[in-house]
């Protein structure tokens, strides 16, 4: 009914805002192709500190915790109340791309990319239209929000510079790590262990 489709939609908002939050790892993307790699992981280092203090505070002060909930207007997923959120975890797997990988520009785009954008394609178009379901390892996921996955990637590798054969294969990768049940979290992992994909077969 009617408090359904709302719900569903209310959902469906939050989502989306978590995923256009989630964009600003582009940010720092941006920052390595205009200040170089050095500076952007010294900057990006100092960030990952700030933001591990204030995961702490948040952890060991419920009232703390329930303040940043509040102000962030509630993109957080119910898990995060009681554990590091998305955003440190993202930091950490940008910095990492970066330092391994900061002399293949064009891989460490596609990553960035593959994190902000298929990642993102994936949640919301299963949430919107996902109807044929699967499960891995206890995580239950769609075939579209898979598909929408892999050709955002595929788009997204291409339109970062790398070739047909490469662009498939960290298509291909972005959407299996995706599906993982990785340990920590998806975001850390997702353009680490793409960049590394991309770098073995460029």
């Amino acid at each position: 009914g009617a408090g359904c489709r709302m719900n569903i939609s209310e959902d469906y908002k939050r989502e989306l805002k978590r995923k256009v939050f989630h964009c600003l790892s582009l940010v720092y993307l941006a920052l390595f192709h205009l200040m170089g790699r050095a500076l952007v992981l010294w900057a990006l280092g100092a960030w990952i500190l700030l933001e591990g203090a204030v995961e702490m505070a948040r952890l060991r002060r419920p009232e703390v915790n329930a303040f940043l909930m509040r102000f962030f207007g509630g993109i957080h997923r119910e898990s995060e109340k009681e554990r590091v959120s998305g955003v440190f975890w993202t930091s950490i797997g940008c910095w990492l791309t970066l330092w391994a990988f900061g002399d293949k520009p064009a891989v460490v785009t596609a990553a960035f990319f593959y994190l902000a954008l298929g990642d993102g394609a994936a949640a919301l178009v299963g949430k919107a239209v996902g109807r044929f379901k699967f499960s891995v390892w206890g995580r239950t996921k769609s075939l579209e929000g898979s598909a929408a996955c892999f050709l955002v990637c595929l788009a997204a590798g291409l339109a970062a510079g790398l070739d047909g054969r490469q662009a498939l294969i960290g298509a291909a990768a972005a959407t299996a790590v995706e599906c993982a049940p990785l340990p920590l979290d998806d975001n850390l992992w997702l353009p680490v262990l793409c960049a590394a994909m991309l770098a073995a077969v460029s």
